[in-house]
């Protein structure tokens, strides 16, 4: 069969057709590039729908084919959403996959909604977080999450569906739903990141490495490490870069202005995130709430002390005492507690380190996490050549 995309014709493979829909090349690159490898070794032809960014040429160097998705994850305005959805409908018609898998919510909605007009294909629907939406109890919001919890039953009524939740928390959300799998997040390469020892030398160095946004406590942590100076030498690091897509996203000015402060450094992007864990002593994150944070299986797999808020996707990687600390939500005096306690004791940075890498490699390393996903594949498209 020859199918038509993007003006060029494209001849079906043997093995089935795996459509990745996610509205970012960059986050498709970070988080599931070692899943879309795995479905191709095991015979899927991948083509990934997503918008053309800086990481293009990562996916395409995998063998992937790339269809590209004018999609802007800041607008949620009635004409871009249908625009979207249209574009994503005439997608999925040409393309014809076996198995659409729509990852984070707004690719969900759209992709799924897409596929029941259109191709009508199996459907795998990854929840990566509930965000913003799940964040407070305004009436817009609740009026936004019923919405949102009607469209996935309505997705969902299709015995070829598959929805996929980080931790429980986020799949308690959505008791009504059927074909609900909670997966514990996407993994991480072992081989990737090395166990680094706990150093005896000061200062030392408290380090956030994720997307610049107050929900995930940017300004928290500043606060928190501010405290704890008064009583310990300790440094906070800022990786990462503003996300203007994203609302709740802080601007460069304001990073900068961290920066002044004494014991506080912001340091932009970083390059290779294994080579930057490295410099850490102590992994923070003081998110409202996660999915399954990416920074934290990052900071497990380097063997780093962990303190988190207690909060949805958090409590799932840290063990308070065991691996880190988990604190009360917004509770900045004793997260600066747990960063002088951490500081003053390298004994028990190496202990907690030693049990967040163990932790890691049995729950969160790509070895443990892309076979429960190519399992799923198999359920809904069992073609006997790609077992």
């Amino acid at each position: 069969m020859n199918m038509q995309g993007d003006g060029a014709v494209y001849k079906r493979k043997s093995g089935p057709r795996l459509v990745y829909v996610v509205t970012e090349d960059w986050f498709f690159v970070t988080h599931f590039l070692p899943m879309a490898r795995a479905a191709q070794t095991a015979g899927f032809e991948v083509v990934v729908v997503t918008r053309r960014g800086e990481r293009v040429k990562e996916i395409e160097s995998e063998g992937f084919r790339l269809v590209a998705l004018a999609a802007d994850r800041s607008s949620f305005g009635v004409r871009s959403l249908l625009s979207t959805l249209f574009r994503l409908r005439s997608i999925l018609v040409e393309e014809h996959p076996d198995i659409i898998h729509a990852i984070a919510l707004k690719s969900i909605i759209l992709g799924g909604i897409a596929n029941l007009i259109g191709s009508r294909s199996a459907g795998v629907f990854s929840l990566t977080g509930l965000g913003y939406l799940w964040s407070g109890d305004m009436p817009t919001l609740r009026i936004s999450r019923a919405a949102i919890r009607f469209i996935l039953r309505l997705l969902g009524m299709r015995s070829a569906t598959r929805f996929t939740f980080e931790n429980e928390d986020d799949s308690r959300e959505f008791s009504r739903l059927k074909h609900k799998v909670v997966i514990g997040g996407w993994g991480a390469d072992p081989a990737a990141f090395q166990a680094k020892d706990a150093r005896n030398a000061s200062p030392i160095r408290v380090l956030y490495l994720g997307r610049m946004l107050k929900a995930k406590g940017i300004e928290l942590a500043v606060k928190a490490v501010q405290l704890a100076r008064k009583t310990s030498d300790v440094k906070l690091e800022l990786w990462g870069t503003p996300d203007p897509g994203n609302l709740t996203s802080l601007t460069e000015e304001q990073l900068l202005d961290f920066s002044k402060l004494e014991g506080v450094q912001w340091c932009g992007r970083s390059t290779d995130v294994s080579v930057t864990w490295q410099r850490a002593d102590i992994a923070i994150l003081l998110s409202e709430r996660e999915g399954m944070p990416r920074s934290l299986i990052e900071a497990a797999a380097t063997a780093l002390p962990m303190i988190a808020f207690d909060v949805a996707g958090c409590r799932s990687i840290v063990r308070d005492g065991i691996n880190g600390f988990l604190v009360p939500s917004g509770d900045v005096r004793s997260v600066a507690e747990a960063i002088v306690e951490l500081a003053g004791d390298t004994e028990l940075r190496t202990r907690m380190g030693k049990a967040a890498r163990s932790d890691f490699e049995q729950k969160f390393s790509t070895d443990s996490v892309v076979p429960r996903i190519l399992r799923i594949y198999f359920d809904l498209v069992p073609y006997p050549q790609i077992r």
